[in-house]
């Protein structure tokens, strides 16, 4: 009897995507593609900056480029990179406007004291000890003596040893001691008045009831007519005043 053949034949059931599921694919990769365009498009790339107090251009020193997507602007490196490179300014500070602007707002470093150069020339020196640039004959402002020449000139950081006396010449001219000699100590500057009255400074920790005191102490020698020689305010409620002959 022949052997007989069989051939089993299995049914394969092919799946058909259901028109649901196909629409939900096909949102998705338009999100993903939507998504992608509006990240890398040029709707979100910076295309201008604007500058609140300094030079329309000052931006440019700070690294940033034009047309960079603003999502991807480091703008606390910017900051940083501007203050480095751009050393007349106090602050720098970048904020984002969406979709593509940029706002730059800048503070420069103000002159309370002075110093002279090598040359003799007189710059500015702001409260933190930063050189700035050369004064105008006609500014009043507390000079800084006995630094070394060499230490002064522009954008330059005074020692750390001057500090108080930059921190005492800021207070006078915030007091409206527009000219006077501030001399760094070992312990404590020196002040010369513009009278020549030398005035011995305890330190810079009470600088404003100090201030006061010399205020009050002038104010009596001139309803006196006289001028003082020296003025020590070295103890605390005790001023020791010596007249000039």
């Amino acid at each position: 009897m022949a052997q007989e053949k069989f051939r089993v034949v299995r049914k394969v059931r092919r799946r058909r995507l259901r028109p649901g599921r196909l629409l939900a694919t096909l949102a998705v990769l338009a999100a993903a593609i939507a998504a992608a365009w509006l990240a890398y498009g040029p709707l979100l790339r910076l295309r201008s900056v604007a500058v609140v107090g300094g030079a329309p251009a000052l931006w440019r020193a700070s690294g940033i480029q034009l047309r960079t997507p603003l999502w991807q602007l480091r703008l606390g490196s910017a900051d940083e990179e501007l203050l480095r490179r751009e050393r007349f300014l106090a602050t720098a500070v970048f904020a984002r406007r969406w979709p593509d602007r940029l706002i730059l707002t800048v503070t420069s470093r103000v002159p309370v004291a002075a110093a002279a150069g090598a040359s003799g020339t007189l710059y500015g020196v702001d409260r933190t000890g930063r050189v700035l640039a050369a004064l105008p004959a006609a500014a009043k402002l507390p000079v800084l003596s006995g630094l070394a020449p060499n230490l002064v000139h522009p954008y330059a950081d005074l020692p750390r040893d001057a500090q108080a006396a930059v921190s005492l010449a800021a207070s006078l001219h915030a007091a409206g001691f527009a000219v006077a000699e501030v001399v760094p100590g070992a312990t404590s500057p020196q002040v010369y008045l513009p009278s020549g009255t030398e005035v011995l400074w305890p330190g810079t920790a009470n600088t404003g009831r100090t201030l006061r005191e010399l205020q009050a102490i002038l104010a009596a020698l001139k309803h006196k007519g006289a001028v003082a020689a020296s003025i020590d305010l070295r103890l605390p409620n005790r001023p020791l005043v010596v007249l000039r002959k």
